[in-house]
């Protein structure tokens, strides 16, 4: 390969494979994504067009694109892994996280919500810590933008409600399973969706698991009821009735959390999108404006373990020639 080395695969998923390499020309890692062959040009060309668009020191810088034979190649910036990867260091580490560290996280993803949001109108759609990137000084950047859309789009509003994780999914997704004409359009919704998912992360720093796991979009349900209660407001009368009507809070749950932290969660995790604060609202709230600068990796900082992921072996890498200007 010319411009490129692979050094190592560095995860898998349901789209092909992650390579760890190093450019040449700069001398920097990079990761190259590695899709299926064959793949159908509309599985790839959104996320190519997001990336181009939403380009924001607070979201994963993308190189480049080529298209080799059958096989297609995402050229990204190097990361060292990923929230969850850091999450599950500091459990086998036995060391939970500081209020500082969970507000640096939280601001940095929030930043990249803002202009997301704000600046070019498009919602992310599938937040988690698995779609969050860290290295090892901290920087936080969003990533896998392939359920990314834009907001005023009608063609959003077709859209399945399963894009995002079921762990991390707004009500207003979930309850998409209510409808019975399976005609009708689903349940519309916008970026506040993704208002709630920050909501749910940094409740899960605190408690250093997912704050809602089930089997089912009911069951979802049923769990956001246990801490939150039932909507009761009239325009959602029409639903099939939830309980518990009043939920335990979560403030009985994030014990750990300063009341700032939890007036901040309980407002990104409210029923009604419209209550919910924009993320440039979420920026100004008490939680980040009080106490030390936000901006900086907290002192005494635990930097991410390098490597934080799991490296795969493998011999037969992918053979590249030169990488072309990105394709859609």
């Amino acid at each position: 390969m010319e411009r490129y080395h692979i050094i190592k695969q560095v995860g898998e998923g349901s789209f092909g494979r992650v390579y760890q390499a190093i450019d040449h020309l700069t001398g920097q890692y990079v990761a190259i994504k590695q899709l299926k062959p064959n793949c159908h040009p509309m599985s790839y060309l959104p996320e190519v067009r997001a990336l181009q668009i939403l380009q924001h020191p607070k979201i994963v810088g993308f190189k480049g694109a080529e298209r080799q034979h059958n096989t297609v190649f995402l050229v990204f910036e190097y990361m060292d892994g990923s929230l969850r990867h850091l999450i599950n260091h500091r459990l086998r580490m036995g060391v939970p996280f500081s209020e500082a560290e969970i507000k640096f996280f939280s601001f940095q993803v929030l930043q990249g919500l803002d202009f997301m949001h704000r600046n070019r109108r498009f919602m992310h759609r599938d937040l988690k810590p698995e779609n969050l990137l860290v290295n090892k000084h901290g920087v936080l950047k969003i990533s896998d933008l392939g359920s990314a859309t834009e907001i005023e789009s009608d063609e959003s509003l077709f859209h399945h409600h399963y894009v995002t994780t079921r762990s991390y999914r707004a009500p207003e997704m979930l309850l998409r399973m209510f409808l019975k004409n399976k005609k009708l359009r689903p349940f519309e919704y916008d970026e506040k969706v993704d208002m709630w998912a920050v909501g749910v992360i940094i409740a899960e720093l605190y408690l250093m698991r997912p704050l809602f796991i089930a089997e089912s979009s009911a069951d979802q349900l049923k769990e956001i009821c246990k801490v939150i209660g039932a909507p009761t407001w009239e325009s959602w009368m029409n639903w099939p009735k939830l309980e518990p009507e009043k939920g335990f809070g979560f403030r009985a749950l994030v014990t750990s959390a300063s009341e700032s932290a939890l007036d901040l969660i309980e407002s990104l995790c409210s029923w009604d999108p419209s209550n919910r604060p924009s993320a440039a609202e979420a920026l100004r709230h008490p939680f980040f404006t009080r106490g030390r600068n936000v901006l900086a990796p907290p002192p005494g900082f635990s930097r991410c373990p390098r490597p934080m992921m799991r490296y795969v072996v493998n011999k037969n890498v992918p053979k590249m020639t030169s990488m072309q200007q990105p394709i859609y």
